[in-house]
């Protein structure tokens, strides 16, 4: 009950923030294009809206995106300073008659970040030397596989990450009803702070700090020596084999 209070207000939240509810409204002409736009290089993104992002790795930075003929005009996509800014045109309510996609490849990811009903998913494995951010708030999703030094999660609102891959450090930060389905991602030292009513899965093999408010819970995996636990309210922390 608590969990699904968590989502009403996430939803209201979703719908204050994801630029397609409202404004005028512009329906796909059925004509499907792949347009490719000229940016400069990026090691961030940051995507906003109900528009779908495939991220790669790759030698240079790149963007290609897929939509109605006559709504890639309404796709806003920008570099400000080293982030990649994807998001629909402000005052519009686009309705295409497919799901839009927007294909990016950077040589370095050091943060994405996600508003909205944005999803994030990623195509290659993303290899650091350095550490990587991920943020969402509203109902957002990322799924990626990765290997870095440190990983670190923050969510609020009823947003979904998957991750896999291997890491040191991981930090995860949950607010609202967010889900953290991370025990593919092979850490040594695993940091988790919840408060509502959110859920994390993890992975810890060396050390696990976790602390819990309200009805949030913490399933890990791992045969970490040092587990350093703090719960109030209705909330958990267990192992699961």
């Amino acid at each position: 009950m608590k969990k699904f209070a968590f989502l009403l207000m996430a939803v209201a939240i979703m719908a204050g923030s994801c630029g397609y509810i409202g404004g005028k409204r512009v329906r796909g002409n059925g004509n499907w294009k792949t347009e490719e736009r000229s940016v400069s290089s990026f090691d961030a993104v940051e995507a906003h809206g109900a528009i779908d992002v495939y991220v790669s790795q790759g030698a240079s930075s790149s963007v290609k995106i897929e939509a109605d003929e006559n709504l890639q005009n309404y796709i806003e996509v920008f570099v400000s300073g080293s982030k990649l800014v994807v998001r629909n045109k402000s005052g519009y309510n686009l309705k295409p008659t497919n799901d839009m996609r927007v294909h990016v490849t950077a040589p370095l990811y050091k943060k994405i970040d996600v508003s909205g009903a944005c999803d994030i998913v990623g195509q290659t494995k993303l290899t650091n030397a350095e550490p990587i951010e991920l943020e969402v708030s509203g109902a957002g999703k990322i799924e990626m596989d990765i290997n870095a030094p440190k990983v670190a999660v923050s969510m609020s609102g009823a947003g979904n990450v998957k991750l896999s891959g291997e890491t040191k450090d991981f930090d995860v930060d949950l607010s609202g009803a967010s889900d953290a389905k991370c025990f593919d991602l092979k850490s040594e030292n695993t940091k988790v702070e919840i408060s509502g009513a959110g859920d994390a899965e993890v992975f810890a093999s060396v050390q696990l700090d976790a602390r819990v408010s309200g009805a949030g819970s913490v399933k890990y995996k791992g045969n970490a020596a040092s587990v350093n636990q703090k719960v109030s309210g209705a909330g958990s922390v267990k192992k699961v084999e």
